[in-house]
């Protein structure tokens, strides 16, 4: 189960990896362009999800945070959390 402090510190990644600068390339500028402009719906979530992985990806992605992300995405494929939770404020 996800812990109220766990979503916060999730919600923060999420906020970082969306401005930038890493993950680098097309497909995560993409993405954080989808982010920033689509509502809320399936896409966005896509869009999500793909930021989440280039981040694990990105050689320069900081230890702890790609520790967090792996901790997001087994949260996510157990449907312990979906991804619009991480995209909505609290």
């Amino acid at each position: 189960m996800v812990t109220g402090a766990q979503l916060q510190r999730w919600r923060e990644l999420m906020r970082r990896l969306r401005q930038g600068p890493g993950p680098h390339g097309e497909l995560p500028d993409l993405c954080r362009r989808v982010l920033n402009g689509v509502p809320v719906g399936p896409e966005r979530a896509r869009a999500a999800r793909h930021l989440l992985e280039s981040g694990m990806a990105e050689a320069a992605t900081d230890i702890a945070d790609a520790q967090e992300i792996m901790r997001i995405l087994k949260a996510v494929d157990h449907a312990e959390i979906t991804i619009e939770q991480l995209l909505t404020a609290s």
